[in-house]
């Protein structure tokens, strides 16, 4: 008799264990859906212009990298990529819009730099992230 109760007191704990280890799963899922969502599909929120907002904004600060000048470091798509990424690592979901961004190639054509200027929307907008939370189910 006492076998048996320590039998089933060990399948207990085992199970036990068992919905923990589901539990955990199910948690490190859901926090790698929100991880792509604010690294993947929010960032394409992020306003780009080459000019500056209507909207009453405050100046988060500049951004701006170099790199070899390259068919496809040319292509501004792959400039404003760079730029959302830059603006996500440094301010979050702060970040709005990415204003007066340019692209300049070196004397020599041998680099290409660009630049903009991270800004936070004051209030709300059609765009904006940092209002935005994901929703929880």
């Amino acid at each position: 008799m006492r076998s048996l109760a320590r039998v089933v007191t060990i399948l207990g704990a085992l199970l036990c264990m068992a919905a923990c280890q589901a539990a955990i799963q199910e948690q490190t899922q859901k926090k790698a859906e929100v991880r792509y969502f604010n690294t993947t599909v929010d960032r394409q929120r992020i306003l780009i212009s080459t000019g500056d907002l209507s909207n009453p904004h405050e100046k988060l600060g500049g951004l701006s990298y170099s790199e070899p000048l390259t068919a496809d470091t040319i292509d501004s798509t792959h400039i404003n990529e760079k730029l959302r990424q830059m603006a996500i690592s440094k301010w979050g979901n702060q970040v709005d819009a990415i204003l007066y961004v340019k692209s300049t190639p070196s004397a020599d054509a041998t680099m290409i730099t660009a630049s903009g200027v991270a800004v936070r929307v004051i209030g709300d907008c059609n765009f904006c992230r940092h209002n935005y939370t994901m929703p929880t189910d």
